[in-house]
């Protein structure tokens, strides 16, 4: 943190009005790592009743790498994206793009009927899951996290989708639980299936993406 805030920074502040912060903080998580070739290095949800949720991501601006934070404060009922370490310039531009899509995201959000509000939420922590796996792959964690990632973000695709024909994402992922079910969950994963669980969950994202455009 104090490294990242001697960098140049720009960011934009947001003030929601939407009672599910934890929702909020997926939305913003979403609009930033949506965009193409960035990836999730550092996460954090307090586990308390007033909500507090901060996602680190990287990626390039031009031939600038940049870090991106997103950080939502339900105490404030506020959500700020950041971009450090390019030229401020060109991370205003990124940030004006970022900041409104979301506010677009927290438009559209609150129009929603009350299904449509579930089902997006759940599609979000899904999208977390998958980059919360590639984190974890890349970072040669132990299999748990990983196992317990695509294991939610299977439920919640499934419950984001109910009532659609079977959605591929939960018959790839029920046949990846049971191809590494029986590893050591204490170890990370061997490096052919890592490498090809990566693959496979980049696919996850995509196809979860196309699900909450839906709503967003």
């Amino acid at each position: 943190m104090e490294a990242i805030d001697k960098q140049p920074k720009v960011s934009h502040t947001l003030s929601y009005d939407i009672a599910e912060s934890a929702v909020v903080f997926r939305m913003a998580w979403y609009v930033v790592a949506s965009q193409p070739g960035i990836l999730l290095n550092e996460y954090s949800e307090a586990e308390s009743q007033i909500f507090k949720g901060k996602a680190m991501f990287t990626t390039k601006i031009g031939d600038s790498k940049v870090t991106v934070r997103v950080w939502v404060e339900e105490a404030q009922k506020s959500v700020e994206l950041a971009v450090f370490g390019g030229s401020e310039t060109a991370m205003k531009s990124y940030m004006d793009g970022l900041a409104k899509q979301l506010q677009s995201s927290l438009h559209k959000y609150q129009s929603l009927k009350e299904k449509d509000k579930s089902k997006l939420g759940r599609a979000l922590v899904a999208k977390t899951c998958w980059d919360k796996t590639i984190l974890e792959i890349l970072s040669k964690a132990p299999l748990s996290g990983i196992y317990f990632d695509i294991s939610l973000g299977r439920e919640m695709m499934i419950k984001a989708t109910e009532g659609d024909e079977v959605h591929p994402i939960s018959l790839t992922t029920g046949a990846w639980l049971s191809k590494i079910e029986s590893l050591p969950r204490d170890k990370p994963l061997p490096a052919e299936i890592a490498t090809e669980l990566a693959k496979k969950t980049v696919e996850w994202k995509k196809e979860t993406h196309a699900v909450i455009t839906r709503y967003l």
